[in-house]
C-alpha cells in the first residue's frame, strides 16, 4: 500500500507542478553537458565513455571559441548543433566577419534561443585577426592550470566474492581460490595539466573493486596511463604522445571515441571529433598507446600514427592463439590474472585530408597485429569475423555543401575484400525545418577492430540500414524531433539464428516557454527478430518482437530550487498472446545555496519492471567525471543524495549515496562472486578536486 501511494504521490506532482515564475538564470556549462549525456546514454543502454567529450566542453567553457576566428574543428565540439547548424554559422561568418553583437546568432538559420543560450557558455568575440602565439616554457607553467583528482567508491553491502570461508577442506580452499584478490573500494588517482589550447598532459592511475592494490599478485595500481598533447605550434596541428585516440572519416576503419547513434538528437548521425586526441578517461580498452602527429600542409592535413600496447585475452600459450578479447579491465580473480596483458597489438594508421570552402575529402589507411592468432569459438553467427594475425583497411570519406544541402560518406574495404559503405545528407529548405537521410551497407564479410560508426549493432558487420529524422519548429517554443530507421541483418547474429529485419520509431515533442521550465514526450518503438524458446519446442524459434517506450519529463527552477519530474513506461510484445510492462517515476530536488559553498540534489524514484526485457535505464547525476544510467529492473525504490562543496576556489568535494530497495520478496541480487544478501544495494562515492 506504501508503495501505492508513493506512485500517485510521484504521478500528483509530475501532472501538477508548482507554479513557475520566469527566472534568468541559464544552464550551466555541467548542466548542458549532463542532458547530453543522458539522452545519449539512455537510448545506448550500455555504458559510454563520456570523458574526452567532457574534457572538451569544459576546456571549452575555460576558453571560449573565438567566433570571428574559428572553424569547423572547433565548433564540432558543440555536439548539441547538427552539421547543418554548425554549417550555417560558419557560411554566416564568412559573410559577416567581424561579428559586432553576440545577439547576431539570432539571426542564423536554424538556430533557436535554445540553441543560443547553449551556444553563450563556450564562445566570445574576439579579433577577427589574431597574432600567432609562440610557445614559451616559462609562460606555460606560470600561467598553466593544475588540476588532481582523488576519487574513492563502494558498495556497502558485502558481496559473495570477498567472503572466503575457512580452509578445512580441498573444496574450501578451491572455493577460496575463486574469490576476489582485493578489498572492495574503487580508487583512481588523476592529475592534469592544461595550458590553453596549447599544451596538456596527464597521468592516471586505477584500482577496481575486488583488485588487489599491494600484495603477493599486485604491486600498486592496476592500470596506469599517460598522456602529452600539443596542438597549433607552427605547421603542427597535433602532437600525442603516450595513450591517445584516433577519430577518422565516419568511423568505418579507425574510431575510438563514442559515436552519436540513435537518439533523440535526430539530426546528429555523424561523428564529430576526428584526429588524434589525448586520452584521459579510465576505461581500458580501445586506446592507442605510443605517438601521432598531423602536420598541416595549407588546405592539407596529414596525420600518422603508432601504437603498440598488451591487451587481455583468453590465450592458448601451447597453439599461439586467443578466441576473444577482455574489455572489462578488471583483475579481480587469478582468472582474470591469466588473461591480463598476454597479448602484444601493434597498429599503425594514417590520414590526409583536403579541406576547401565547400568540400572535403580524405583518405584512411590503417593496419593492426597480433603476435597471436585470433581464433573466435565455432559458431554461426561469427562465421565471418575477423580472425589471424594482421589486418588491413583503407578507406575515403567526404563532406560537401551545395545550396543548402550537406553530402557526407566514407567508403572503406578490407586486405579481404570486404566492403562497407556510408552515405548521407542534410537538408535544411527552411530555418523551422532541418531533414537528415542516411543509408549504410556493412557488409557480412567486413569486421575492422576499431570501426566504430552509425549502425544498429556495437560491430560494424553484417548490417545494411536506411535512416530518416527531420526536426520541426513548427511554433515559437515547440519542437517536434522524429526518426525511422529500417535495417537487414543478412547473416545471422548473436541471438538471432536467421537472416532477419528489423524497425526502428522515435517521436520527440519539446516545449519550452520560458528560460526556466522546458518538458518533453517522447514514444520510441522497435520490432526486431529475437530467438524464442518455449517448452514445447526443442530448438530456437527466431519471432518478431516488439518493445515500446514513453516518457514524459518536466524541467524547472523556483528561486534556488531545480526540479525535475519524470514518468517512463514500457511495453514488451514476447508473442501475439504475451506481454510485459515496465514503469518508473521518479522526483528530483537540487538547491544552490546563495551564500554557502555548498549544492544539493536529490532523487526518488519507484519502479515496477520485472521483466527484464521490461527493463528501465534512467540517467541520474553523480560525482565529477562519473556518469551514471542505471538499471532499474524488479520491484522497488531508489533514492541518492549528491552534495558538492567548494573550499574557496581551489578545493571542491563531492559526495554521493545512492541506495536501490526491492520489495519483490527477493533475498538476494546476482550471483556468483557479486551476489549480495538481502534486497538492499547501497553506494557511497566521493571525490576531491584540488586546483592549483
Amino acid at each position: 500500500m506504501r508503495f501505492l501511494k508513493n506512485i500517485i504521490f510521484l504521478i500528483i506532482l509530475i501532472l501538477f507542478p508548482l507554479k513557475i515564475t520566469a527566472q534568468d538564470a541559464n544552464l550551466s556549462a555541467e548542466q548542458i553537458i549532463a542532458d547530453i549525456y543522458e539522452q545519449l546514454a539512455e537510448e545506448a543502454e550500455m555504458e559510454i565513455d563520456f570523458t574526452s567529450f567532457y574534457d572538451d566542453l569544459m576546456a571549452l567553457a575555460e576558453n571560449p571559441i573565438n567566433l570571428n576566428n574559428t572553424n569547423k574543428d572547433e565548433l564540432d565540439k558543440l555536439a548539441f548543433l547538427s552539421d547543418v547548424q554548425i554549417d550555417n554559422i560558419l557560411h554566416y561568418l564568412y559573410r559577416n566577419t567581424p561579428v559586432q553583437t553576440i545577439y547576431e546568432l539570432q539571426l542564423i538559420d536554424g538556430l533557436d534561443m535554445t540553441d543560443i543560450q547553449r551556444i553563450l557558455h563556450f564562445v566570445h568575440l574576439g579579433d577577427a585577426i589574431q597574432k600567432k602565439e609562440k610557445l614559451d616554457i616559462k609562460q606555460i607553467f606560470k600561467y598553466g592550470k593544475n588540476e588532481l583528482h582523488f576519487r574513492l567508491d563502494r558498495g556497502l553491502e558485502l558481496r559473495e566474492g570477498y567472503r572466503f570461508l575457512p580452509e578445512t577442506d580441498e573444496k574450501a580452499v578451491e572455493a577460496n581460490s575463486k574469490k576476489y584478490l582485493g578489498d572492495p573500494f574503487y580508487n583512481h588517482l588523476k592529475y592534469r595539466f592544461r595550458y590553453r589550447d596549447k599544451v596538456q598532459f596527464g597521468i592516471t592511475t586505477e584500482k577496481d573493486p575486488g583488485e588487489q592494490f599491494w600484495g603477493k599478485h599486485n604491486k600498486g595500481y592496476d592500470f596506469y596511463s599517460a598522456f602529452f598533447e600539443l596542438k597549433n605550434v607552427g605547421r603542427l596541428k597535433t602532437l600525442v604522445l603516450g595513450d591517445f585516440r584516433a577519430n577518422f572519416g565516419q568511423g568505418l576503419v579507425v574510431r575510438t571515441d563514442f559515436s552519436m547513434g540513435k537518439s533523440a538528437y535526430v539530426m546528429q548521425v555523424t561523428p564529430r571529433s576526428t584526429g588524434l586526441k589525448k586520452f584521459s578517461s579510465t576505461a581500458e580498452y580501445d586506446i592507442f598507446r605510443g605517438a601521432g602527429a598531423t602536420i598541416n600542409l595549407g588546405k592539407l592535413d596529414v596525420t600518422a600514427f603508432y601504437s603498440r600496447k598488451r591487451i587481455d585475452a583468453d590465450t592458448d600459450t601451447i597453439n599461439g592463439t586467443f578466441s576473444s578479447l577482455t574489455q572489462t579491465g578488471i583483475h579481480r580473480t587469478l582468472k582474470d590474472l591469466e588473461k591480463k596483458n598476454t597479448v602484444l597489438q601493434q597498429a599503425i594508421g594514417g590520414n590526409a585530408t583536403f579541406t576547401h570552402q565547400w568540400f572535403q575529402v580524405g583518405t584512411t589507411a590503417f593496419y593492426n597485429h597480433f603476435d597471436h592468432s585470433l581464433q573466435p569459438r565455432s559458431a554461426n553467427y561469427n562465421q565471418f569475423y575477423f580472425c589471424g594475425q594482421e589486418q588491413w583497411a583503407a578507406s575515403v570519406n567526404y563532406r560537401a555543401r551545395w545550396q543548402k544541402i550537406n553530402f557526407f560518406g566514407e567508403t572503406a574495404i578490407t586486405d579481404k575484400s570486404a566492403l562497407a559503405t556510408l552515405n548521407g545528407m542534410n537538408f535544411n529548405p527552411t530555418s523551422r525545418v532541418s531533414l537528415v537521410a542516411l543509408h549504410r551497407y556493412f557488409s557480412k564479410e567486413y569486421d575492422v577492430l576499431f570501426a566504430r560508426t552509425f549502425s544498429e549493432s556495437s560491430r560494424v558487420n553484417n548490417e545494411t540500414g536506411f535512416y530518416l529524422g527531420a526536426e520541426v519548429r513548427p511554433i515559437k517554443y515547440w519542437k517536434i524531433s522524429a526518426y525511422v530507421d529500417s535495417y537487414r541483418f543478412p547473416w545471422a547474429k548473436f541471438g538471432i539464428d536467421v537472416p532477419s529485419i528489423g524497425k526502428d520509431y522515435l517521436v520527440q515533442v519539446d516545449y519550452f516557454p520560458k528560460r526556466n521550465i522546458n518538458m518533453y514526450w517522447r514514444f520510441k518503438l522497435e520490432e526486431k527478430a529475437r530467438n524464442f524458446t518455449d517448452t514445447v519446442s526443442t530448438m530456437s524459434v527466431v519471432t518478431n518482437q516488439t518493445k515500446w517506450q514513453a516518457r514524459y519529463l518536466l524541467n524547472y527552477t523556483f528561486g534556488r530550487f531545480s526540479f525535475r519530474n519524470q514518468l517512463d513506461a514500457n511495453g514488451f510484445q514476447h508473442t501475439p498472446k504475451q506481454a510485459t510492462y515496465g514503469f518508473s517515476a521518479l522526483q528530483d530536488v537540487a538547491y544552490d545555496f546563495k551564500k554557502f559553498p555548498l549544492s544539493i540534489n536529490a532523487r526518488f524514484q519507484v519502479f515496477d519492471a520485472q521483466n527484464y526485457n521490461n527493463r528501465i535505464y534512467v540517467y541520474e547525476r553523480d560525482v565529477l567525471y562519473a556518469f551514471s544510467v542505471p538499471m532499474n529492473y524488479g520491484l522497488g525504490s531508489r533514492y541518492y543524495l549528491n552534495l558538492r562543496y567548494d573550499l574557496g576556489e581551489s578545493l571542491s568535494f563531492w559526495l554521493k549515496f545512492a541506495q536501490t530497495v526491492y520489495a519483490d520478496g527477493r533475498t538476494s541480487q546476482s550471483s556468483g562472486n557479486e551476489e549480495i544478501p538481502g534486497n538492499r544495494k547501497t553506494d557511497f562515492r566521493f571525490l576531491l578536486r584540488w586546483k592549483f
